[in-house]
Order: structure tokens, then C-alpha cells, then sequence
């Protein structure tokens, strides 16, 4: 190699190690003072509501000076409605519930620490803080035959928000008030007892979180006094335990809805979207 050529080729040589140390740095130049990628954390949403499946929640209806509806010349629904829940909780007792009742006495209710009688919305209270497998709102009337269950008139939305609107919990359980008024209506009729189901807007149903029905005891036949049979009030209340047993396996809670997805479902439903 000549003296001409040799600083040629030093040259050539130093420009081949500069482009290919250059195209080695591209990569790392490419991400230089950029963030690296997010991590995605998948998080679980709300739990559900927690169910006591052994628990069932009784409001036999009225009571103290609220004597309810006058079914004949001697006898008022506070009493039967009271008389009716201490049947059910024997026979739920002995099959292995526990019974909260809203009233055990003839008074409107219990009473708080002021002793100050329980309001409408006091009970709902008691039966909510339960977490119960079922709520039952007894009723009595002279009206008709045999058993009588409504359910909330509240339309059913997607799942339970996070916070809940006190008149209209019952919401997001009403499909599984419907399903419970199919297992009490089954048992009813193998039983051989009258039956109406329908709903109604009964307080304080809509602001229930369980599976919510009133159980309305009709006469047995055209004497309005048999409400008040005991062999009567045994065979209804016994076909209502009964189902409650196999109830218990079944109840499922409600989908808890986060924040977000709550508010989605409320948008959806005022302008009549699907959410």
C-alpha cells in the first residue's frame, strides 16, 4: 500500500465504525426520555352484598294504636299479623333460621334507646343491617281468600350502585323477589291454598335490600274470622317455611355495580338506552 492509499483507507475505516456504533445507539435513542409502558392492574369490582342465608326477617304490620285494617266486628290485623309471625318463627326456628321480627309485641315496634317506637323506615333499618335471606311484610285483610303476595312495582335495574337510594333499594333485588314469590306461589299451591300474586307499592318494601314479598292472609272461606284460625294460620305458614328451606340454597345477590358503572346504568335508563 502506497503513502496515497493509507490515509484513504484509515478514513473509510473510521467512517464504517462510526455508522455502525451509530445504528447500534438508535434503539435506546428511540425510547430515550420517554415513560416506559403503564403496568394494566386488573382490579376486582365491588363485593356483593353479603346474605345471611339462615336469616329471615319478619314485619308482622301495625300495632300499638295502629290496629291496621278492621277485618270483622272482633278481630283487627295487628293481631293476626302478629299471631301469624309467631307461627312462622316456630316452625323456622325448629328448621334451623334465625328470625329477626320487627315487632314481638302488640306496639308499632320495638323501641330505640330514647324509647321512642320505630318509624316505617326504623324497620326497614332493622331488616337491611340483617343481610337476610328474605323479608317478609305481613299483612291481613277480610277481603278474598287464601294468601295474597305482592312484590315492589319498582322496575329492576342492572345491579346494586355503591350508594344506595333509600326508596328505591328494593331496585336491584326485585328479580329475586320475583323469584321468591314463584317458590312461595309453587308451595301455596301444592298445599292447596288460595293465591294472588301481583305488586304493589307497599312501604317500606322499596327501601328493602333482600328479597322482599308481603304475605297478605286472606280468609280461608267466606267467614273473615278464619283469619284468625289457628289450624288455617299453621297451614300457610307451614307451606311458607318450607319453601324458605329450600329458598335459602338459591338466593344469589345482585351484581354490586362500581361508581362509574352505577351512573352509566342510571344515564342509560333516563333516555331509554340499553346499558
Amino acid at each position: 500500500m502506497n503513502s496515497l492509499q493509507h490515509p484513504v483507507m484509515v478514513g473509510l475505516l473510521a467512517l464504517s465504525t462510526l455508522t455502525a456504533a451509530a445504528q447500534t445507539a438508535r434503539p435506546a435513542a428511540r425510547n430515550e426520555g420517554k415513560m416506559p409502558p403503564a403496568k394494566v392492574n386488573s382490579l376486582p369490582g365491588p363485593a356483593p352484598t353479603p346474605i345471611n342465608r339462615t336469616v329471615i326477617v319478619l314485619d308482622p304490620a301495625h300495632g300499638g294504636i295502629d290496629s291496621g285494617s278492621q277485618i270483622s266486628d272482633t278481630t283487627v290485623e295487628k293481631d293476626v299479623t302478629l299471631a301469624l309471625a309467631f307461627r312462622l318463627r316456630s316452625m323456622l326456628t325448629v328448621r334451623g333460621f334465625t328470625v329477626v321480627m320487627t315487632r314481638d309485641a302488640d306496639s308499632p315496634s320495638e323501641v330505640d334507646a330514647e324509647g321512642t317506637a320505630l318509624t316505617l323506615d326504623d324497620r326497614a333499618g332493622i331488616a337491611n343491617h340483617a343481610h337476610a335471606a328474605a323479608c317478609l311484610l305481613l299483612h291481613a285483610t277480610g277481603s278474598g281468600n287464601g294468601v295474597h303476595l305482592y312484590r315492589s312495582e319498582l322496575d329492576a335495574t342492572a345491579g346494586e350502585p355503591a350508594v344506595v337510594p333509600w326508596l328505591t333499594a328494593q331496585a336491584a333485588w326485585v328479580p329475586q323477589s320475583k323469584l321468591l314469590e314463584k317458590q312461595f306461589a309453587d308451595a301455596l299451591a301444592r298445599a292447596g291454598i288460595a293465591l294472588v300474586a301481583s305488586n304493589a307499592s307497599v312501604r317500606p318494601m322499596d327501601s328493602l335490600e333482600c328479597p322482599a314479598l308481603v304475605v297478605e292472609l286472606a280468609p280461608e272461606g267466606d267467614d273473615a274470622d278464619s283469619v284468625n284460625d289457628t289450624d288455617y294460620q299453621q297451614h300457610v305458614a307451614l307451606s311458607i317455611a318450607g319453601a324458605l328451606l329450600f329458598w335459602q340454597n338459591q338466593v344469589q345477590a345482585p351484581v354490586r355495580l362500581s361508581t362509574v358503572a352505577a351512573g352509566k346504568a342510571v344515564q342509560a335508563s333516563s333516555t331509554g338506552a340499553q346499558p
